[in-house]
């Protein structure tokens, strides 16, 4: 049993002198190397958004799906992925900034409102 102990006590003890050999990683830090770091929801007009822009384009239903795609990248620069979803294709779960799907029908026609997502 004390084999043990002194094996756990001997992991413990290189973990931490591991742990102080590394320098603490902070935003300002990365910034300042030019890293891109994801900034926290800010507050607009009242409601908290995610991404910066415009979020979606109920004007856009009815329309084709390759005038959608240029209107939005148009009206938002940051959006660069617009997806396609046929009837019957699920849309996924995870959130990300510059995507968006197109909900359309097979003449490539916009059926939904488009948002960012």
């Amino acid at each position: 049993m004390e084999g043990k102990s002194m094996l756990k006590l001997s992991h413990v003890l290189a973990f931490l002198l591991l742990a102080s050999l590394f320098q603490s990683l902070m935003a300002r830090d990365l910034i300042s190397d030019g890293i891109e770091v994801l900034q926290l929801p800010v507050e607009n007009d009242g409601e908290f958004v995610l991404c910066p822009g415009k979020q979606s384009w109920p004007e856009l239903v009815g329309k084709s799906a390759e005038y959608a795609k240029q209107t939005i990248q148009k009206e938002n620069p940051i959006v660069h992925d617009v997806r396609l979803l046929f009837p019957g294709m699920p849309k996924p779960l995870n959130y990300i900034c510059g995507r968006v799907f197109l909900a359309v029908n097979f003449k490539l026609i916009v059926r939904v409102s488009p948002t960012m997502g």
